[in-house]
């Protein structure tokens, strides 16, 4: 897995732009995070652990801001958050951030490219070993984040346009549920989920259970590396808070620099923070 960070200066219609002037307003002293569930976040509880926000909006003369945290499930949730201001900074897949994007009309734009990984299509059952096969399954589920919206159900109606020219040929069999609960339905076995596009951690533990297998992956659909997961923000919180919202992206910039470099303490971060 690789972590990185996407400077403000890229040059793509979906990102946010530079140059924001600042306010003579007071900025927030309020900052709204969310995360939803996964290996993915470690660089958000670093942020947190490390008081990074905290530092970096020190550095540029603001007070302390409060930050809160809300543990949401699914990009489709994350939007709707972020539409009722209910948080300043969403994390979610490249497809959830994109419908954002689209519907806002450029109101809400990616802020931070936060990770890319291959995201597993993983089932324990034994009618299933690729794709095709989905279309004789019976009583037979696929979880993912979001139906519909999240880049895994995404990710399947492409190859399902890849292989059928019809992107929704699979859309009758694809749930919305938390990681957590498609890997214990996983494990536990005579579930209606028999199939999980899992990220990590969930994958790793899935496959090590010797239970299931992986029947493809988000790389082998796609043709390669990509992002996975973004973090989305207002051009309003931008243009109303220039310094907070560029100590927010300095903070992860830190973070991402920081697990990279430590991956063992990252590690123990991320247990300590999920009790996992």
């Amino acid at each position: 897995m690789r972590i990185k960070t996407l400077l403000s200066g890229f040059a793509a219609s979906a990102f946010l732009a530079v140059g924001a002037t600042g306010s003579a307003v007071a900025e927030t002293d309020t900052v709204r995070l969310a995360q939803q569930f996964g290996l993915l976040y470690v660089p958000l509880h670093v942020v947190l652990d490390q008081k990074l926000v905290e530092k970096h909006t020190a550095k540029a003369g603001l007070g302390n801001p409060k930050i809160q945290l809300f543990k949401i499930s699914g990009g489709a949730n994350i939007n709707k958050a972020l539409l009722a201001k209910t948080i300043d900074f969403g994390s979610h897949g490249v497809g959830p951030a994109l419908k954002l994007w689209g519907k806002t009309k450029g109101r809400f734009k990616v802020a931070l490219s936060m990770a890319d990984m291959p995201l597993k299509l993983l089932t324990n059952d034994p009618k299933i070993k690729k794709i095709e096969d989905y279309l004789n399954a019976k009583d037979h589920k696929i979880s993912t984040p979001a139906a519909k919206v999240s880049i895994q159900a995404v990710t399947l109606q492409m190859a399902a346009q890849r292989l059928w020219n019809e992107p929704n040929k699979l859309d009758h069999l694809v749930i919305s549920m938390k990681h957590p609960t498609a890997l214990a339905a996983m494990l536990s076995g005579g579930q209606a989920v028999k199939s999980h596009f899992a990220t990590l951690p969930y994958s790793y533990q899935e496959l090590q259970s010797g239970k299931v297998w992986k029947v493809t992956d988000s790389y082998e659909i796609l043709g390669g590396q990509h992002s996975v997961l973004v973090m989305s923000a207002s051009k309003s919180f931008k243009a109303n808070n220039p310094k907070t919202y560029q100590a927010v992206i300095d903070a992860f910039a830190e973070a991402f620099a920081w697990v990279n470099a430590n991956p063992d303490k990252a590690a123990e971060t991320y247990i300590r923070y999920t009790k996992s």
